[in-house]
C-alpha cells in the first residue's frame, strides 16, 4: 500500500488544504486510480471551521489507513483523507470560510477556493462513495424551542436532491446506512435522521437536510457517488466530549469504509450503469428542475435536561426522503451559452463538465427565456431568483459563444447550474448575467464544437 500527499489547493488566506491518497497501485496519478478497477472513497472533514471533531477523527483514520489494520482495505479500495476542508475557519474557530461564505453550500458556484479543492477531487478521482464529516449543536434551539437538549449521537442523511439516481438513493440506504445503524448500535452509540432547526423561537418545525445541489452531499450525489453526511453532537460544546464524538466518527467512517469494500464490485458496476442511461436520457423525458420537501409528522428524541431522561417530542416534520416536485420541463440536449459568459463556462468545467466553444455560426432549435419577474432569496443576500417562461425559437448561435451537452455523465449539474429560476442557478446568483445569455437546446447540434480552451 502505499500513501500520497496531495495539495488539492489554498485557502483563502493561503494555507494549503491537503489530503492523503491511499491505494496499492505504482502509479498514484488520477487516470490511473480512475482506471484501476476500484472505487474511491473520499472522506472530508472540518468544512466548518467550528467542528473540530471531524477533523482529528480523520487524522486517526489516516493513521490507520497507514500504519494499522485499516490498511488491508485498500485490496479493494483507494482511499482519500481530507480532514481540514476549510483551514482558515478551524484555526478562527468559525463555521465559514475566510471570506464569510459557508464552504458546505458553494459546491455549485465554486465561489471559494475550498469548494474549488474539494470539487478537484471529485472531477480528478470520480469517488463512488463520498463521506462528509461534521458536528451539530447539542443544546441551542432545541433547548429554547422544546424545552430538551439533543440525543442522538450522531445523525445521518444522504444525497436528497431532486435528480439523484433512485439506484443510488437504494445503495446508501441499503449497502451503508443501515449497516452504520447497526455498528453504532452495537458501539452503544444513538443516532437519528440529519435535521435542523429554525432559529425562530416561535417556529417548532423541523427540517431534515435541503434538497439544495449546492450542498455538498447533494452535489456529490449528483455525481453518482453514494453520499453519506455523518454529524457528531457538539459543535456548540467546545472540546467538551471531544473524544466521544471523535469516537463517533471514527466508528462511522469505518463502518462506510467497511461497506465500500464489501460491495467495491458493485460500486464499481452501479457507476457504470447509470453513466450510461444517463447519457442516453438526453433530449428525452422530463426533469425535476426544482424540488421541496414534504411536510410530515416526526416523533424527535431528545433529553430532559432537569433529569436526564428520554424526552420524545412529536414535531411537523420536513422530509427530504420524500420529494415534491416544484418545477419540472422537458429534458434538452444541453444549453447554449452567449460568448460573454466565459466565467460561467469555466465554473462548470470547474465541476467536471465538458464545455465546448462553438466554432461556426449556426441556427438549432431550441427555447429561450423570458424573464417575468424577480425576487430576492432570503437565504442568499445579493441574489435575485428570476422567475421565466420558456419561449420556443430557432438559435442563432455565434462563434465563441459556448455549449454544454447532457450527454455527458454530471449532466444533473448542468442543469442545476443552468436552468434560471432556481435559487440555485447561477443566473440568480450573478455568475450568468441574464436569462437572455442561456437558453434550452433541444436539438443535437450539427455545427463545429471544439472543447473549452
Amino acid at each position: 500500500m502505499r500513501a500520497q500527499l496531495l495539495v488539492a489547493g489554498a485557502s483563502q488566506t493561503g494555507q494549503p488544504i491537503e489530503a492523503v491518497l491511499f491505494a496499492r497501485r505504482a502509479d498514484l496519478s488520477p487516470a490511473a486510480i480512475r482506471a484501476s478497477g476500484r472505487p474511491t472513497v473520499l472522506l472530508i472533514g472540518q468544512q466548518h471551521g467550528d467542528e473540530p471533531a471531524s477533523a482529528e477523527a480523520l487524522l486517526v483514520l489516516a493513521r490507520e489507513l497507514a500504519q494499522g489494520e485499516l490498511g488491508a482495505l485498500t485490496e479493494r479500495l483507494n482511499v482519500i483523507v481530507l480532514p481540514r476542508a476549510n483551514p482558515d475557519g478551524a484555526a478562527a474557530g468559525q463555521r465559514a470560510t475566510a471570506s464569510g461564505i459557508d464552504a458546505n453550500r458553494d459546491h455549485l458556484l465554486l465561489r471559494t477556493p475550498e469548494a474549488q479543492a474539494i470539487a478537484g477531487l471529485l472531477r480528478d478521482y470520480t469517488p463512488a462513495v463520498v463521506a462528509d464529516a461534521h458536528e451539530y449543536p447539542a443544546v441551542g434551539a432545541y433547548l429554547n424551542k422544546f424545552g430538551g437538549i439533543a440525543r442522538a449521537d450522531v445523525l445521518l442523511q444522504y444525497a436528497t436532491a431532486a435528480q439523484v439516481h433512485e439506484f443510488v438513493t437504494r445503495a446508501a440506504e441499503e449497502w451503508f446506512r443501515r449497516p452504520l445503524l447497526d455498528r453504532l448500535q452495537r458501539e452503544g452509540l444513538s443516532s437519528d435522521w440529519y435535521h435542523t432547526l429554525s432559529v425562530s423561537s416561535e417556529d417548532r418545525r423541523v427540517a431534515m437536510g435541503s434538497p439544495r445541489p449546492e450542498i455538498g452531499r447533494n452535489a456529490a450525489g449528483l455525481r453518482h457517488a453514494v453520499s453519506l453526511l455523518v454529524e457528531t453532537r457538539g459543535s456548540d460544546l467546545g472540546r467538551t466530549h471531544l473524544a466521544r464524538r471523535v469516537q463517533t466518527q471514527l466508528v462511522a467512517m469505518r463502518s462506510i469504509l467497511d461497506s465500500a469494500a464489501a460491495r467495491a464490485d458493485d460500486l464499481v458496476k452501479l457507476r457504470r450503469f447509470i453513466e450510461t442511461e444517463t447519457l442516453a436520457q438526453a433530449c428525452t423525458g422530463e426533469v425535476t428542475v426544482e424540488a421541496a420537501a414534504t411536510p410530515s409528522e416526526y416523533v424527535l428524541k431528545l433529553i430532559d435536561p432537569a433529569n436526564g431522561a428520554d424526552m420524545p417530542v412529536s414535531v411537523a416534520w420536513d422530509s427530504t426522503l420524500q420529494l415534491q416536485a416544484v418545477k419540472t420541463r422537458g429534458r434538452p440536449c444541453g444549453y447554449w451559452l452567449a460568448a460573454s459568459e466565459r466565467e460561467a463556462a469555466m465554473r462548470l468545467r470547474g465541476l467536471g463538465l465538458t464545455v465546448q466553444r462553438i466554432d461556426e455560426k449556426g441556427v438549432v432549435r431550441g427555447e429561450s427565456f423570458r424573464e417575468t419577474s424577480r425576487s430576492a432569496v432570503a437565504d442568499a443576500p445579493g441574489a435575485m431568483l428570476p422567475q421565466v417562461e420558456t419561449v420556443p425559437a430557432l438559435l442563432d448561435v455565434a462563434v465563441g459563444s459556448w455549449y454544454v451537452s447532457l450527454e455527458q455523465p454530471l449532466a444533473a449539474l448542468a442543469i442545476s447550474a443552468l436552468e434560471p429560476d432556481t435559487p440555485s442557478s447561477y443566473v440568480t446568483h450573478g455568475l450568468v448575467s441574464g436569462v437572455t445569455t442561456v437558453s434550452r437546446v433541444l436539438a443535437r447540434p450539427g455545427f463545429r464544437l471544439s472543447p473549452l480552451p
